[in-house]
């Protein structure tokens, strides 16, 4: 078990492990005197040791429009390369539409974020919370907005973009999320092929909860992948740009693919698996597919951005 929590002097966010003993314990003294004693002297020690944690940066609960590019430490720089996209035959749970495994190049630098975008996020630019009333989803500003559309996603990005005269902000092309989940591995996961590790770095299905009590996790709480991206594998879906096709790796381009054409109301990719999948969805070549207007309590979002070129924009 890991408990997240915030320090009331700093913002910084950090996680306490507990083995299971002691997640029974915690559960046992959490309420009344005893419980407050205890997370009392939990938070004292933390305090303690904060100053020599690492990659501790506050994840901001929410985003006005103004100060959307501020937010440095909530992107990664992901630089140009080359990757085998897909999977190998050999690799277990694959699904036909991975194949053929095949060579990619990504050209251009951009900036991934580090986190999907979360509910505060997405209320203070669009003023909507479409996650709420939807099942069991919780409403805390942290965890990942959901219920979102690829349409939605599109007057998100717009409203964006007119605030932020530095940076273009857009979804990442299939090829590049794959590219950024992988981050420089070509096992199964990108923390490798153990699945006894998956419960340190993914959200999926716990068989052992109830399906209605399964829910979206807050951001950032497992580990993150070798290039500093959170839940790239499982919590939520994350839509891409590309319209999807399911025999598109035999033809797409070698060099920056942006998927197939299509139409406006074609089907689009979305990756990542989720909290309810099972381990083979969150696999860093398994792809999937949603229409444009489907939003869902998988849903989320997670954005790229580069830096304007002012030099062509007569500005």
């Amino acid at each position: 078990m890991s408990v997240t929590a915030f320090c009331p002097n700093c913002g910084n966010r950090f996680a306490l492990l507990a083995n299971p003993g002691e997640t029974l314990l915690l559960k046992s003294l959490n309420a009344g005197h005893a419980g407050g004693e205890l997370m009392t002297l939990v938070m004292e020690s933390a305090a303690k040791t904060l100053p020599q944690a690492v990659d501790q940066a506050p994840l901001s609960q929410s985003t006005s429009a103004g100060n959307w590019s501020a937010l440095a430490a909530e992107w990664v720089w992901v630089e140009p390369g080359t990757f085998e996209m897909g999977s190998p035959e050999s690799e277990s749970g694959r699904e036909t539409d991975e194949s053929p495994q095949h060579e990619v190049t990504i050209s251009t630098e951009c900036h991934m974020g580090k986190y999907a975008v979360t509910r505060g996020q997405w209320e203070d630019i669009m003023g909507t919370a479409p996650w709420e009333g939807q099942s069991r989803v919780p409403s805390s500003p942290t965890f990942p907005a959901v219920f979102v559309s690829w349409n939605d996603v599109q007057e998100f990005i717009t409203r964006i973009n007119a605030s932020d005269g530095d940076w273009t902000y857009r979804l990442p092309t299939e090829a590049e999320w794959e590219y950024a989940c992988r981050a420089g591995t070509t096992a199964m996961w990108s923390f490798g092929e153990d699945r006894h590790a998956m419960g340190e770095h993914v959200w999926y299905v716990d068989s052992d909860a109830a399906e209605e009590d399964q829910t979206p996790r807050e951001v950032g709480t497992k580990l993150p992948n070798p290039w500093g991206l959170y839940d790239m594998h499982g919590n939520v879906w994350e839509w891409c740009q590309d319209i999807y096709r399911e025999d598109y790796y035999a033809d797409s381009p070698a060099v920056d693919p942006r998927g197939p054409d299509g139409e406006p109301d074609s089907s689009r990719v979305v990756r990542g698996g989720y909290f309810r999948y099972f381990t083979r969805h969150s696999r860093s070549a398994s792809r999937n597919t949603r229409k444009p207007e489907d939003r869902q309590r998988a849903l989320g979002v997670r954005l790229v951005r580069t830096r304007r070129d002012y030099s062509t924009s007569g500005s």
